[in-house]
């Protein structure tokens, strides 16, 4: 079988590997589709130490369930956990599993942008009445529920979020509807197709004012809501944590997802400014995967579509092609999903 792995940078390598058995309570997957996620392409461009499995943005059936499986039967049609937690730690007993630090994950052996996977049968979620592309979308949707859920919405608040990638752009339906009044969303200069493409489909999903980096956001922001958003997502990178937190009012809360590595890793901020506001900064890091039968049905439903954010679909040995577009400025692309 075959399984694609990379390292900075932005070097590939489609290995032939043995497919896997299933052990004990385990399931051979056949992968049907996997997402391109901002995460592959951040180990594409940082991690230049070694090399590392691609993709965790699946979606499978069933091949082959070992011993003890009694849930799952071959033909399924199945979600993946990227990461669960272990239901066995003091947190998971305590009803807190969002806070599992005994988690189990296939992202360091296993890679999603392949043929086959071998995963814990509680892992696995299944689903109907989607394609394998649109299924695809079910992954980054609950990374979405979770940083919107992080910041606890207000019925009839002002929302603002950083970031025109499909999370950012999911999470402003998602704010609507846990009661928000105004979305704001803040993406990348529209200087390419992509970023201006990326804000118009922002409006489609429940926006109603899109900014750019270099329109003077916070400035905007502010002189349209008056002090300030009453909550912030951030699902681009920690340098826009800074802005966010200016585009507060007093009392407001920022929830991050977003993440980077070395020198865009660490962030300047004024302490004395955000206690004396009564600032929030939440981190969500959506692990491990929550929301799955949530973010299944509003894909299903239409209350998310995911054929307005699943723009390019590409075949396996065309993975290159696939990387590069969902990199190229000129393309007008939302997600790309890869289909072995």
């Amino acid at each position: 079988m075959r399984a694609l792995w990379g390292k900075a940078p932005f070097q590939f390598d489609l290995r032939e590997v043995p497919t896997p058995t299933p052990n004990v309570g385990e399931v051979l997957v056949r992968v049907t589709g996997c997402g391109i996620c901002g995460t592959d392409q951040h180990f594409l461009r940082a991690m230049n130490h070694e090399w590392t499995p691609l993709g965790h943005e699946l979606a499978g059936c069933v091949e082959e369930v070992g011993a003890g499986v009694s849930r799952l039967q071959s033909g399924d049609s199945v979600i993946i956990e990227n990461n669960s937690s272990c239901n066995v730690c003091d947190a998971c007993k305590n009803g807190e599993s969002r806070y599992c630090r005994n988690i189990w994950t296939y992202m360091n052996d296993q890679a999603g942008i392949g043929d086959y996977i071998c995963i814990p049968e509680i892992s696995l979620q299944t689903y109907q009445d989607l394609t394998p592309p649109q299924a695809c979308a079910a992954e980054p949707l609950t990374v979405a529920i979770d940083v919107t859920l992080r910041a606890d919405i207000p019925l009839n608040g002002e929302v603002a979020i950083w970031g025109a990638g499909p999370i950012g752009i999911m999470a402003c339906q998602i704010a609507k509807l846990r009661g928000a009044r105004r979305v704001f969303l803040v993406g990348s200069p529209r200087d390419n197709p992509r970023n201006r493409f990326r804000l118009e489909l922002a409006r489609e999903f429940g926006a109603d004012v899109t900014l750019s980096g270099n329109e003077n956001a916070v400035d905007e922001i502010k002189r349209l809501t008056g002090e300030g958003v009453d909550r912030v997502l951030v699902t681009a990178p920690p340098f826009a944590i800074p802005d966010a937190l200016r585009a507060c009012r007093f009392g407001g809360i920022v929830a991050l997802i977003g993440l980077e590595e070395h020198a865009g890793e660490t962030v300047k901020l004024d302490i004395n400014a955000f206690h004396f506001q009564k600032l929030q900064l939440r981190a969500s890091h959506a692990i491990p995967n929550h929301y799955f039968p949530i973010a299944l049905d509003m894909l299903a439903r239409g209350v998310i579509n995911p054929d307005r954010l699943i723009t390019h679909v590409f075949q396996l040995n065309e993975f290159r092609r696939a990387f590069e577009t969902a990199n190229n400025p000129d393309e007008c692309v939302g997600k790309v999903v890869i289909e072995p």
